[in-house]
């Protein structure tokens, strides 16, 4: 059996964890694995007993000493880095010196000995960018437990406005405020918009919704799968998203998905369902476009498509860890 530590610096209930969560429950009886959360007080993680260590926090300058040490203790262990957040669009919008940030990320990839990218549009701009070779790149999408997704009842066809959905963070990456521009741009009765969520723009989104009434922002959802329930579509106009958990989600449950098409958002879905350039102007169109649809038909077909999400998962990380460590396999 491969023993796995998972080094994590938010012990949240965020999109590591719930996959970490996830894959524990999936891997038993092949990894054993543990988790050590990493930050100000905490101890040096413990490698006795290690096969393999893998990385799950966002790398930094600030974090390059950390896993100079690292390296340096990993004896005959291998090192695996899970690249969770920075994307090419990540790079397009927030990133004003693009020579030293991708100096910093080739400098801390370059200690591992395999790179996990959660996307194939990462992946693609990983190797191309030059911040890590083919060889080391392997793509693993990350999972939650999409049980509840999986049954959540087909959609009923309905009359009356399409009703739209959002759920998660409320933060500039999410462009909400496109989303909330959009709705004013739609003639009146064309759709709905349903959000749950947090974050630091709750109430500028609040303030600039106050005076459409067909827009409500509601408070985090625990059981996203419930909200699904309540809607006719997913709505994503991000400005960057290394994969898009919310994404599979959605399609698991038999909903239909609008997506920003960019970084691992634009492999979720067949390409009418994608926003290029998602202004207000061009996520009113695709909505517009999409209350003309026959959305039940979409949603199934794209439960479809999340049928064999944890198989995948499953296959990609045996197939790394066992690539890494043969002799343990």
């Amino acid at each position: 059996m491969i023993r796995v530590l998972h080094l994590i610096d938010d012990a949240k209930l965020g999109g590591v964890n719930r996959t970490l969560d996830a894959q524990a429950e999936l891997l038993a009886g092949e990894i054993e694995a543990r988790r050590h959360l990493l930050g100000p007080g905490q101890p040096e993680p413990d490698l006795e007993g290690i096969d393999v260590v893998i990385v799950h926090f966002t790398l930094a300058w600030r974090k390059m000493p950390f896993m100079l040490r690292l390296w340096s203790r990993l004896g005959g262990r291998c090192l695996v880095i899970v690249e969770h957040s920075y994307t090419e669009a990540y790079e397009r919008c927030l990133v004003p010196n693009r020579l030293r940030f991708r100096s910093m990320l080739r400098l801390g990839m370059a200690l591992a000995d395999k790179v996990v990218a959660v996307s194939h549009g990462q992946a693609r701009w990983l190797r191309e960018a030059g911040i890590a070779p083919a060889r080391k790149v392997q793509v693993i999408e990350p999972l939650s437990d999409l049980a509840p997704f999986h049954a959540v009842p087909p959609l009923r066809p309905g009359r009356g406005p399409l009703r739209l959905g959002y759920y998660g963070r409320y933060a500039p990456q999410k462009g909400l405020e496109q989303l909330i521009d959009a709705m004013r741009l739609l003639p009146p009765g064309t759709a709905t918009l349903a959000m749950a969520g947090y974050g630091p723009d709750e109430e500028a989104l609040r303030a600039a919704a106050a005076d459409l009434p067909e827009v409500t922002i509601g408070g985090p959802t625990s059981h996203p799968e419930a909200f699904l329930e309540d809607v006719d579509a997913i709505v994503m106009p991000s400005r960057w998203e290394a994969y898009g958990q919310v994404g599979v989600e959605t399609r698991a449950a038999g909903r239909a998905l609008l997506v920003a098409d960019l970084d691992g958002l634009t492999e979720q879905v067949p390409p009418e369902l994608l926003i290029p350039n998602a202004t207000p102007e061009a996520l009113a169109a695709r909505i517009r476009w999409l209350s003309h649809q026959d959305v039940v038909g979409l949603g199934e077909s794209l439960r479809a498509t999340a049928a064999d999400a944890q198989d995948r998962h499953h296959r990609g990380w045996l197939s790394l860890l066992r690539g890494l460590k043969p002799e343990l396999a």
